[in-house]
Formats: C-alpha cells, sequence, structure tokens
C-alpha cells in the first residue's frame, strides 16, 4: 500500500498522554474491509485501495472548474445555514483522487491540494518598494471530498451540511469533529480535512494482527485516551443539539497530533460522516437516521416509532457499543450469532451485549484483563433508555475514575 504524507496537526487542547504506535498506524489511510452487517443505506462501506468491490478500478470525478464570478445560483441556493468551500483560497485535485470509501448515498475520494499560482502585483509607482508577492495557502496538503453516488443524495448532503456547518460555527468544533471545509457549489461536494490514522474500525483490524499480551499492552496506552476523546465529543455534539445517529468505528477516525509538552505524536479521536445526524428543534429529517444493527439501541429494534428514532441516549449506547467491540475485538454479539440476523436482533433487543461477548472464551480472557475498561462501557449499556446516562455524567464518571488494569 502506497504511503501517503499528511502533515500532523497541533491541537490547542491538551491531548491525553498517550503515544501513536508507529507498526499500528502505518498506511493508516488505506481503506479496511467491513464484516457484513445490516446497515442503513447513507453508510459508507470502505473499499480496497486498489479499486472497488467488484474488481473495478473507481475513475475519479472531473475537478471542478475555478470560476471568477461572485454570484452563482448554486452559492446562493446555499442560505445562511450551510457553509460554501472557499475555492479561492486553496483547491483540490480529482485527477489523480483513489476512492477510499463508497456506500449508496456517495463516494469519498482522497484529493491533493491545489494551491493557487503566484499573483505578481501590478508594477509599483517609484519611489515605493515592489510589494512581495502573495499566495493563499493552508497547512493540509490533502482532502477527503465526498461527491454523491445518486441523484437524489442532494437532500442528504444538504441536511449533511447544515449540520456541519452548525458545528464548525462552535469553538474547538475540530477538537471533536472531522474538520469540515465547506459544500463546492460547483460539484455538490463536501470537502472534509484529510485524516492521517484511519478509523478505530482499522485500528481494530491492526490489533487482531498481535499477539494477546502485545494487543493488551497497546489497548492498556490506548483506551483510556480514546474514551475520554470520544464521551466528550460526545458530549460536545449533544450540548450542539445535535444527534449522530451512526455511531461506530467505522466513523470515529484517528488523528496523530504532535505535542509541544510530550516527546512523540498522540492518538486523538474524532467523529466522521454525519449523513444520519439531525439537529433536535430544526426542520431535520430524521427519514435517513438510523444506524448499523450491532451498534442500535435496544430500544431502536422496537415497532413504536417514539421509540425507535435515534436519540441523545441511543448514541450513548452506540458509543458504548464501539468502545466495547475495540476492547474484544468485534462486535460482542458475532460469537453468539454467528451471522444469524435474527439471533442478531434478538441478542440486541435483551440490551446485554456484555454476555453475548464472554460467550467466546479469548473475549472472556480480553474482559477479565481490562474490568476497568469494561465498567466504562457498562455505565453507558443501560437498557432502560431512561436510566442510561448522559454523555456529561459519563464524562464525569469518566474523570472521577482512572482506567487501570
Amino acid at each position: 500500500m502506497e504511503s501517503l504524507a499528511v502533515s500532523a496537526r497541533s491541537r490547542d487542547a491538551t491531548p491525553s498522554p498517550r503515544r501513536a504506535s508507529t507498526h499500528l498506524f502505518d498506511g493508516a489511510l488505506g481503506a479496511s474491509t467491513e464484516k457484513s452487517s445490516p446497515r442503513a443505506s447513507f453508510e459508507l462501506t470502505p473499499i480496497e485501495s486498489n479499486g472497488l468491490a467488484n474488481g473495478d478500478m473507481a475513475s475519479p470525478p472531473v475537478t471542478p472548474v475555478k470560476t471568477r464570478e461572485q454570484s452563482h445560483p448554486a452559492r446562493e441556493d446555499l442560505g445562511a445555514e450551510s457553509m460554501p468551500f472557499d475555492f479561492s483560497k486553496i483547491d483540490y485535485e480529482l485527477a489523480r483522487a483513489r476512492c477510499i470509501g463508497q456506500g449508496l448515498w456517495s463516494k469519498v475520494w482522497l484529493a491533493d491540494a491545489k494551491h493557487p499560482e503566484r499573483r505578481w502585483p501590478a508594477l509599483p509607482t517609484p519611489p515605493s518598494s515592489p510589494p512581495k508577492w502573495t499566495s493563499s495557502t493552508t497547512a493540509s496538503s490533502l482532502f477527503a471530498v465526498k461527491t454523491a453516488a445518486r441523484p437524489d443524495a442532494a437532500a442528504v448532503f444538504k441536511q449533511e451540511t447544515k449540520v456541519l456547518t452548525h458545528l464548525m460555527r462552535i469553538d474547538d468544533a475540530s477538537q471533536y469533529v472531522v474538520t469540515f471545509h465547506g459544500l463546492d457549489f460547483r460539484n455538490s461536494a463536501l470537502v472534509f480535512e484529510a485524516v492521517i490514522g484511519g478509523s478505530l474500525e482499522g485500528l481494530n483490524n491492526r490489533l487482531k494482527q498481535m499477539t494477546e499480551v502485545s494487543r493488551h499492552l497497546e489497548l492498556v496506552n490506548l483506551f483510556p485516551g480514546l474514551a475520554s476523546d470520544l464521551v466528550s465529543g460526545l458530549e460536545f455534539l449533544h450540548e450542539a443539539g445535535v444527534v449522530h445517529a451512526d455511531i461506530k468505528p467505522a466513523n470515529i477516525l484517528l488523528d496523530i497530533s504532535e505535542h509541544i509538552s510530550l516527546p512523540k505524536p498522540v492518538v486523538r479521536a474524532r467523529y466522521i460522516d454525519f449523513s444520519a445526524a439531525f439537529r433536535l428543534d430544526s426542520d431535520d429529517s430524521t427519514e435517513n437516521s438510523g444506524g448499523s444493527w450491532d451498534y442500535m439501541a435496544p430500544e431502536q429494534l422496537r415497532i413504536q416509532k417514539e421509540l425507535n428514532n435515534p436519540t441523545f441516549a441511543s448514541d450513548v449506547w452506540s458509543l458504548g457499543i464501539s468502545l466495547l467491540s475495540l476492547l474484544v475485538g468485534d462486535s460482542p454479539y458475532t460469537a453468539a450469532c454467528s451471522g444469524n440476523l435474527f439471533m442478531l436482533r434478538e441478542a440486541i433487543k435483551t440490551g446485554d451485549p456484555l454476555s453475548f461477548a464472554r460467550v467466546s472464551p479469548t473475549v472472556q480472557k480480553r474482559m477479565s484483563a481490562a474490568q476497568d475498561f469494561v465498567d466504562c462501557c457498562r455505565v453507558a449499556l443501560q437498557k432502560d433508555r431512561q436510566k442510561r446516562p448522559t454523555a456529561s455524567a459519563w464524562k464525569a464518571w469518566l474523570g472521577n475514575h482512572d482506567l487501570l488494569v
């Protein structure tokens, strides 16, 4: 797999003192293959870097043409709730872009930044000194560009843009959410910061290649900080009035960042893919909200509409299952259900994923060796959503407990 250079970002907030294990994140931008499970139609499916699932090479879309027009119908249609991508400062090139994910609604391309050419000012009239040339650039060298895979994806993109714009206007949003640069009105693509480190799902897959002892040591190093990042991030989303509605390992990206107080880079976790998300107290649709079965809360499989809609409480459950999957190495239902969808559905409805995880002798040993981590997950995995803690309460619990093993 080719190596992709991405500049490390510094964070304003002090990160957890955990170091990035280099061998775990080599080639992390390459896509991993997710085990099949019932998925909502908006989910991105990772693909192999050398082509699509059927073996065909993905043809990158045409690079949008830069226009000098200040007014454009598509730009005007965005409205105040939607942030446009400002290609006058820096643009991207799709001709050689690599497809790193695809789904029913969209494809995601890893695209090189295209810096503007030097702009020489008119010659000055003596005796003033000639001004220096200027160029608008950013530190990013790569973009993740999300393009529509079908015409009716426009409504999904429109709502995702509104949700991300709302979040990006809040201070420190990029601490918790992968930076959104805006909607490119030229091709209706969503433009994001490209993040090094891969996804939490990819990390889980890499941990599977390690011995049990090495795997345990890596978890001891990484789990406390990742849990802290993600619970704090969930608190941020909920305080902003946003329900993510599809939290799972594939929608959590890992960022390897340097920090002045630490000798080596540290691993941070942030949320991505808000195609299912919606804002409370708004006219946002919940039509595309749902999630992946393994990470859905028990009440979401109920028939009653007032129960199966995603909520802050179901987000908390989904994060609890995501962290548990990192601890046990897979979905907690895998050993007990063996891919049987009826059994999976019934297992989720019981609201007892910890018991199903222990069906595997290997997983049982992993859980016994990291009881504090299990307790962290158990806090969120209350079957009764009325008894389930808020993200803020979960964060307070973490503040009062040292995750030691």
